[in-house]
Protein backbone atom coordinates (compact mmCIF):
# COMPACT_ATOMS: atom_id res chain seq x y z
CA UNK A 1 0.00 0.00 0.00
CA UNK A 2 1.30 3.52 -0.30
CA UNK A 3 1.84 5.64 2.46
CA UNK A 4 -0.27 8.58 3.27
CA UNK A 5 0.94 11.92 4.57
CA UNK A 6 -1.21 14.82 6.05
CA UNK A 7 0.35 17.87 7.45
CA UNK A 8 -1.96 21.06 8.65
CA UNK A 9 -0.13 24.31 9.57
CA UNK A 10 -2.40 25.85 12.70
CA UNK A 11 -5.44 24.00 12.23
CA UNK A 12 -5.41 24.18 8.09
CA UNK A 13 -4.59 21.80 5.81
CA UNK A 14 -1.50 22.66 3.67
CA UNK A 15 -1.90 23.02 -0.18
CA UNK A 16 -1.74 20.51 -2.48
CA UNK A 17 1.47 21.75 -4.25
CA UNK A 18 3.28 21.43 -0.87
CA UNK A 19 3.08 17.47 -1.31
CA UNK A 20 4.61 18.05 -4.57
CA UNK A 21 7.98 19.70 -3.21
CA UNK A 22 7.61 17.53 0.16
CA UNK A 23 11.26 15.33 -0.27
CA UNK A 24 11.36 14.04 3.54
CA UNK A 25 9.45 14.30 6.78
CA UNK A 26 11.13 12.49 9.98
CA UNK A 27 9.50 12.79 13.51
CA UNK A 28 11.20 11.30 16.37
CA UNK A 29 9.76 9.59 19.52
CA UNK A 30 12.00 9.47 22.25
CA UNK A 31 11.39 7.94 25.82
CA UNK A 32 10.90 10.21 28.69
CA UNK A 33 11.50 14.04 29.21
CA UNK A 34 13.41 14.27 25.68
CA UNK A 35 11.43 16.07 23.38
CA UNK A 36 9.84 14.78 20.71
CA UNK A 37 10.69 16.66 17.56
CA UNK A 38 9.97 16.81 13.88
CA UNK A 39 12.21 17.65 10.83
CA UNK A 40 10.89 18.81 6.99
CA UNK A 41 12.71 18.95 4.10
CA UNK A 42 10.79 20.43 0.99
CA UNK A 43 12.28 21.86 -2.28
CA UNK A 44 12.06 25.48 -3.65
CA UNK A 45 12.41 27.74 -5.93
CA UNK A 46 11.15 29.35 -8.54
CA UNK A 47 8.38 30.62 -10.25
CA UNK A 48 6.70 30.52 -6.80
CA UNK A 49 8.79 30.47 -3.88
CA UNK A 50 7.14 28.17 -0.86
CA UNK A 51 5.82 30.65 1.80
CA UNK A 52 8.14 30.72 4.82
CA UNK A 53 6.66 29.52 8.29
CA UNK A 54 6.51 32.04 11.43
CA UNK A 55 8.42 30.28 14.58
CA UNK A 56 5.35 29.38 16.69
CA UNK A 57 3.05 28.09 13.60
CA UNK A 58 1.59 24.63 14.76
CA UNK A 59 2.09 21.62 12.82
CA UNK A 60 0.49 18.18 13.29
CA UNK A 61 1.67 15.31 10.66
CA UNK A 62 -0.01 12.30 10.21
CA UNK A 63 1.51 9.11 8.41
CA UNK A 64 0.23 5.67 7.82
CA UNK A 65 -1.69 3.79 5.32
CA UNK A 66 -5.13 3.86 4.35
CA UNK A 67 -6.20 6.36 6.72
CA UNK A 68 -3.20 8.33 8.20
CA UNK A 69 -3.14 8.35 12.03
CA UNK A 70 -1.39 11.73 13.63
CA UNK A 71 1.91 11.84 15.02
CA UNK A 72 1.39 14.55 17.54
CA UNK A 73 1.56 18.54 17.21
CA UNK A 74 4.88 20.46 17.32
CA UNK A 75 6.05 23.59 17.51
CA UNK A 76 8.13 25.49 14.31
CA UNK A 77 11.25 26.79 16.20
CA UNK A 78 13.86 26.83 13.48
CA UNK A 79 13.54 27.47 9.56
CA UNK A 80 16.08 27.25 7.43
CA UNK A 81 16.43 28.19 3.28
CA UNK A 82 19.09 27.50 0.84
CA UNK A 83 19.35 29.04 -2.26
CA UNK A 84 20.74 28.20 -5.65
CA UNK A 85 20.14 25.27 -5.55
CA UNK A 86 16.92 26.12 -3.18
CA UNK A 87 16.08 24.00 -0.67
CA UNK A 88 13.57 25.09 3.02
CA UNK A 89 14.17 22.48 6.00
CA UNK A 90 11.40 23.38 9.49
CA UNK A 91 11.91 21.89 12.25
CA UNK A 92 10.52 22.37 15.78
CA UNK A 93 9.81 20.25 19.01
CA UNK A 94 6.42 18.59 20.65
CA UNK A 95 4.50 21.33 21.49
CA UNK A 96 3.71 21.04 25.24
CA UNK A 97 7.35 21.19 26.10
CA UNK A 98 7.31 24.62 24.91
CA UNK A 99 4.63 26.01 27.22
CA UNK A 100 6.35 28.92 29.07
CA UNK A 101 4.36 27.68 32.19
CA UNK A 102 6.68 24.30 32.24
CA UNK A 103 9.84 26.88 33.19
CA UNK A 104 8.44 29.19 35.98
CA UNK A 105 10.00 28.78 38.63
CA UNK A 106 8.41 28.27 42.45
CA UNK A 107 9.12 27.52 46.38
CA UNK A 108 6.70 25.54 48.21
CA UNK A 109 6.48 21.77 49.53
CA UNK A 110 4.21 19.23 50.35
CA UNK A 111 3.82 17.10 53.61
CA UNK A 112 2.74 13.81 54.05
CA UNK A 113 1.43 13.65 50.32
CA UNK A 114 2.17 10.87 47.75
CA UNK A 115 4.01 11.44 44.56
CA UNK A 116 0.59 11.31 42.61
CA UNK A 117 -0.44 13.87 44.24
CA UNK A 118 3.17 16.16 44.06
CA UNK A 119 2.44 15.56 39.83
CA UNK A 120 -0.81 16.27 39.65
CA UNK A 121 -0.47 19.77 41.29
CA UNK A 122 2.90 20.12 39.19
CA UNK A 123 0.91 19.52 35.79
CA UNK A 124 -2.04 21.82 37.06
CA UNK A 125 0.90 24.30 37.23
CA UNK A 126 1.46 23.58 33.67
CA UNK A 127 -2.38 23.63 32.73
CA UNK A 128 -1.82 19.66 31.98
CA UNK A 129 -4.47 16.89 33.22
CA UNK A 130 -1.95 13.96 34.71
CA UNK A 131 -1.81 10.28 34.34
CA UNK A 132 0.35 8.22 37.05
CA UNK A 133 1.98 4.98 37.63
CA UNK A 134 -0.31 3.13 40.44
CA UNK A 135 2.66 1.46 41.98
CA UNK A 136 4.72 4.73 42.37
CA UNK A 137 2.30 7.05 42.84
CA UNK A 138 1.47 5.55 46.03
CA UNK A 139 4.96 6.22 47.71
CA UNK A 140 4.23 8.94 50.64
CA UNK A 141 6.61 11.31 51.49
CA UNK A 142 6.98 12.90 55.25
CA UNK A 143 8.20 16.42 53.11
CA UNK A 144 8.95 17.35 49.56
CA UNK A 145 10.38 20.71 48.52
CA UNK A 146 10.10 22.93 45.33
CA UNK A 147 13.11 25.05 45.74
CA UNK A 148 13.12 27.97 43.50
CA UNK A 149 12.71 25.07 40.55
CA UNK A 150 10.29 24.85 37.39
CA UNK A 151 8.13 22.15 37.27
CA UNK A 152 10.00 20.34 34.93
CA UNK A 153 13.19 20.31 37.34
CA UNK A 154 11.46 18.60 40.35
CA UNK A 155 9.36 16.08 37.76
CA UNK A 156 12.73 15.21 36.88
CA UNK A 157 13.83 14.53 40.42
CA UNK A 158 10.90 12.57 41.12
CA UNK A 159 11.47 10.33 38.01
CA UNK A 160 15.20 10.06 39.26
CA UNK A 161 14.37 8.45 42.35
CA UNK A 162 11.27 6.26 41.65
CA UNK A 163 12.78 4.62 38.31
CA UNK A 164 10.12 6.30 36.62
CA UNK A 165 10.15 8.69 33.54
CA UNK A 166 7.46 11.74 32.23
CA UNK A 167 6.38 12.70 29.56
CA UNK A 168 3.60 15.33 28.31
CA UNK A 169 1.91 15.13 25.28
CA UNK A 170 -1.36 16.00 23.68
CA UNK A 171 -2.06 17.88 26.94
CA UNK A 172 -1.61 15.43 29.45
CA UNK A 173 1.99 14.74 31.74
CA UNK A 174 2.18 11.20 32.07
CA UNK A 175 4.29 9.72 34.88
CA UNK A 176 5.17 5.77 34.58
CA UNK A 177 7.85 3.18 34.96
CA UNK A 178 11.23 3.32 33.22
CA UNK A 179 11.67 0.52 30.80
CA UNK A 180 8.47 -1.54 32.10
CA UNK A 181 6.30 -1.93 28.83
CA UNK A 182 3.45 -0.47 30.88
CA UNK A 183 1.35 3.12 30.51
CA UNK A 184 0.75 5.23 33.04
CA UNK A 185 -2.46 3.40 33.77
CA UNK A 186 -0.63 0.22 34.55
CA UNK A 187 -2.02 -1.44 31.64
CA UNK A 188 0.36 -3.81 28.85
CA UNK A 189 1.10 -1.37 26.10
CA UNK A 190 1.39 -4.31 23.50
CA UNK A 191 4.62 -5.50 22.33
CA UNK A 192 6.35 -4.45 19.00
CA UNK A 193 6.67 -8.07 17.23
CA UNK A 194 9.68 -7.52 14.61
CA UNK A 195 9.80 -10.32 11.41
CA UNK A 196 12.45 -10.66 8.17
CA UNK A 197 9.70 -9.45 6.19
CA UNK A 198 9.33 -6.28 7.85
CA UNK A 199 13.13 -5.05 7.92
CA UNK A 200 15.22 -2.98 5.74
CA UNK A 201 18.09 -4.82 4.47
CA UNK A 202 21.07 -4.43 6.67
CA UNK A 203 19.64 -2.33 9.35
CA UNK A 204 19.23 -5.14 11.81
CA UNK A 205 21.87 -5.26 14.57
CA UNK A 206 22.53 -5.75 18.30
CA UNK A 207 24.91 -6.12 21.02
CA UNK A 208 24.96 -7.79 24.65
CA UNK A 209 26.88 -6.54 28.32
CA UNK A 210 28.14 -3.20 26.82
CA UNK A 211 28.60 -1.38 29.59
CA UNK A 212 30.24 -2.00 33.19
CA UNK A 213 28.70 -4.57 35.43
CA UNK A 214 27.76 -2.65 39.01
CA UNK A 215 27.55 -5.77 42.02
CA UNK A 216 25.67 -3.38 43.94
CA UNK A 217 24.21 0.35 44.29
CA UNK A 218 25.14 2.04 47.28
CA UNK A 219 22.73 5.34 48.09
CA UNK A 220 22.74 6.86 51.82
CA UNK A 221 20.72 9.29 54.02
CA UNK A 222 21.92 11.54 57.32
CA UNK A 223 19.71 10.18 60.00
CA UNK A 224 19.49 13.47 62.22
CA UNK A 225 18.77 11.41 65.43
CA UNK A 226 22.15 9.41 65.27
CA UNK A 227 23.87 12.36 63.84
CA UNK A 228 25.62 10.50 61.66
CA UNK A 229 25.80 8.99 57.37
CA UNK A 230 23.61 5.67 56.93
CA UNK A 231 24.07 4.00 53.77
CA UNK A 232 21.47 1.78 52.25
CA UNK A 233 22.26 -1.25 49.78
CA UNK A 234 20.57 -2.52 46.64
CA UNK A 235 21.49 -5.68 44.34
CA UNK A 236 22.74 -5.03 40.98
CA UNK A 237 24.60 -7.99 39.42
CA UNK A 238 25.21 -11.07 40.66
CA UNK A 239 28.46 -11.02 37.88
CA UNK A 240 29.22 -7.62 38.57
CA UNK A 241 32.62 -6.65 40.82
CA UNK A 242 32.43 -2.98 41.19
CA UNK A 243 30.00 -0.50 43.40
CA UNK A 244 28.22 2.34 41.91
CA UNK A 245 27.54 5.07 44.86
CA UNK A 246 25.04 7.99 44.18
CA UNK A 247 26.41 10.83 45.78
CA UNK A 248 23.15 12.88 46.79
CA UNK A 249 21.80 12.46 50.28
CA UNK A 250 18.46 11.20 50.20
CA UNK A 251 15.92 12.78 53.64
CA UNK A 252 15.34 9.21 54.66
CA UNK A 253 15.71 5.43 54.34
CA UNK A 254 12.84 4.87 52.41
CA UNK A 255 13.72 7.66 49.96
CA UNK A 256 17.34 6.26 50.00
CA UNK A 257 16.30 2.82 49.67
CA UNK A 258 13.91 3.78 45.95
CA UNK A 259 16.88 5.88 44.55
CA UNK A 260 19.11 2.74 44.91
CA UNK A 261 16.23 0.42 43.19
CA UNK A 262 15.83 2.95 40.86
CA UNK A 263 19.79 3.14 39.54
CA UNK A 264 20.12 -0.47 40.03
CA UNK A 265 17.19 -1.00 37.37
CA UNK A 266 19.07 1.55 35.69
CA UNK A 267 22.61 0.05 35.15
CA UNK A 268 21.39 -3.20 34.21
CA UNK A 269 19.19 -1.87 31.39
CA UNK A 270 22.20 -0.27 29.76
CA UNK A 271 23.82 -4.35 29.16
CA UNK A 272 22.03 -4.46 26.12
CA UNK A 273 20.65 -2.63 22.90
CA UNK A 274 19.44 -3.09 19.67
CA UNK A 275 18.25 -1.38 16.55
CA UNK A 276 16.68 -2.00 13.33
CA UNK A 277 14.81 0.09 10.87
CA UNK A 278 11.32 -1.76 9.35
CA UNK A 279 8.33 -0.98 7.49
CA UNK A 280 6.47 2.46 8.46
CA UNK A 281 3.79 1.66 11.34
CA UNK A 282 2.57 4.56 13.75
CA UNK A 283 1.81 1.98 16.51
CA UNK A 284 5.54 1.70 16.83
CA UNK A 285 6.24 4.22 20.16
CA UNK A 286 8.71 5.01 22.17
CA UNK A 287 8.20 2.60 25.65
CA UNK A 288 6.45 0.26 24.14
CA UNK A 289 8.57 -3.84 24.31
CA UNK A 290 10.26 -5.04 21.56
CA UNK A 291 10.43 -8.72 20.36
CA UNK A 292 12.34 -10.27 17.35
CA UNK A 293 11.07 -13.54 15.95
CA UNK A 294 12.59 -15.29 13.17
CA UNK A 295 15.63 -13.67 12.69
CA UNK A 296 18.62 -15.24 14.64
CA UNK A 297 19.26 -17.16 17.55
CA UNK A 298 20.49 -14.99 20.06
CA UNK A 299 18.07 -12.26 19.46
CA UNK A 300 14.71 -14.01 19.07
CA UNK A 301 12.77 -13.66 22.08
CA UNK A 302 15.25 -11.79 23.57
CA UNK A 303 13.00 -8.64 25.34
CA UNK A 304 13.65 -5.18 24.61
CA UNK A 305 12.18 -1.19 25.29
CA UNK A 306 12.16 0.97 22.78
CA UNK A 307 13.90 4.38 23.85
CA UNK A 308 13.29 5.63 20.19
CA UNK A 309 11.23 5.19 17.73
CA UNK A 310 12.02 7.59 14.38
CA UNK A 311 9.19 7.74 11.96
CA UNK A 312 10.32 9.25 8.14
CA UNK A 313 8.56 9.25 5.00
CA UNK A 314 10.60 9.91 1.89
CA UNK A 315 9.66 9.81 -2.07
CA UNK A 316 12.60 7.63 -2.43
CA UNK A 317 11.64 5.17 0.50
CA UNK A 318 8.29 5.45 1.42
CA UNK A 319 7.14 4.87 4.64
CA UNK A 320 9.89 3.60 7.65
CA UNK A 321 10.23 3.18 11.42
CA UNK A 322 13.67 3.52 13.01
CA UNK A 323 14.02 1.57 16.51
CA UNK A 324 16.30 1.99 18.67
CA UNK A 325 15.32 -0.20 22.46
CA UNK A 326 17.45 -1.25 25.21
CA UNK A 327 17.49 -4.36 27.02
CA UNK A 328 14.53 -4.95 29.30
CA UNK A 329 15.39 -4.82 33.04
CA UNK A 330 13.55 -7.62 33.74
CA UNK A 331 11.51 -6.11 37.25
CA UNK A 332 9.79 -3.25 36.32
CA UNK A 333 7.26 -4.96 34.32
CA UNK A 334 7.20 -7.89 36.58
CA UNK A 335 9.18 -9.76 34.66
CA UNK A 336 10.51 -13.05 35.51
CA UNK A 337 14.25 -13.77 36.86
CA UNK A 338 17.19 -13.87 34.59
CA UNK A 339 19.51 -16.88 33.73
CA UNK A 340 21.84 -17.42 30.22
CA UNK A 341 19.65 -19.26 28.21
CA UNK A 342 17.73 -21.39 30.51
CA UNK A 343 14.10 -20.65 31.85
CA UNK A 344 13.18 -18.49 33.96
CA UNK A 345 10.63 -19.79 36.56
CA UNK A 346 8.16 -16.38 37.18
CA UNK A 347 4.79 -17.36 36.47
CA UNK A 348 2.12 -14.83 35.24
CA UNK A 349 -2.01 -15.38 34.94
CA UNK A 350 -1.06 -15.20 30.78
CA UNK A 351 1.62 -18.28 31.16
CA UNK A 352 5.31 -18.92 32.17
CA UNK A 353 8.23 -16.16 32.15
CA UNK A 354 10.90 -18.02 29.95
CA UNK A 355 14.56 -16.78 28.92
CA UNK A 356 14.81 -16.79 25.26
CA UNK A 357 16.86 -20.18 24.09
CA UNK A 358 20.04 -18.92 23.16
CA UNK A 359 20.17 -15.69 24.79
CA UNK A 360 23.14 -14.15 26.02
CA UNK A 361 24.12 -14.78 29.61
CA UNK A 362 22.18 -12.60 32.42
CA UNK A 363 19.40 -12.15 29.88
CA UNK A 364 15.76 -11.55 31.81
CA UNK A 365 12.85 -13.78 31.62
CA UNK A 366 10.43 -11.98 28.69
CA UNK A 367 7.07 -11.82 30.90
CA UNK A 368 4.55 -14.11 28.85
CA UNK A 369 2.06 -11.41 28.24
CA UNK A 370 4.72 -9.62 25.53
CA UNK A 371 4.36 -12.96 22.96
CA UNK A 372 0.57 -12.84 23.51
CA UNK A 373 -0.30 -9.22 22.71
CA UNK A 374 1.07 -7.23 19.59
CA UNK A 375 0.50 -3.87 18.55
CA UNK A 376 2.82 -3.49 15.58
CA UNK A 377 2.21 -5.35 11.98
CA UNK A 378 -1.60 -3.71 11.87
CA UNK A 379 -0.73 -1.10 8.90
CA UNK A 380 -3.94 -2.14 7.27
CA UNK A 381 -5.77 -0.45 10.15
CA UNK A 382 -3.26 2.57 10.10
Amino acid sequence: MHPQVQVTVDGNPVAGGFYERLVSITVTDKEGLASDTFQMELNDGPPQFLAIPRKGAIVDISLGYGAARSLGSYVVDKVSAKCLPYSLSISGKARDMRDSKAKERKERHWDKKKVKDIVSDLAADMGLSASVDSEIGEHEYEWFGQQDETPIHVLRRLAERHNGLFKVKDGRLVFSKRGSGNSASGSFMGSVVVTPPRIIQGTCSFEANDRTKYKKVVSYYEDKDQAKRIEVEADSDADGDSVYRIAEPYADAAEADKAAQSKAKDLKRGEGAASVTVVGDTAIVAGAPLLFQGVRPGLDGVPYIIDTATHTYSKGDGYRTQISAKLYDGKSGGGGASGGGTEGTSGTAAGEDKVADNAPDGTPATPSEWTTSRRYGRTDEN
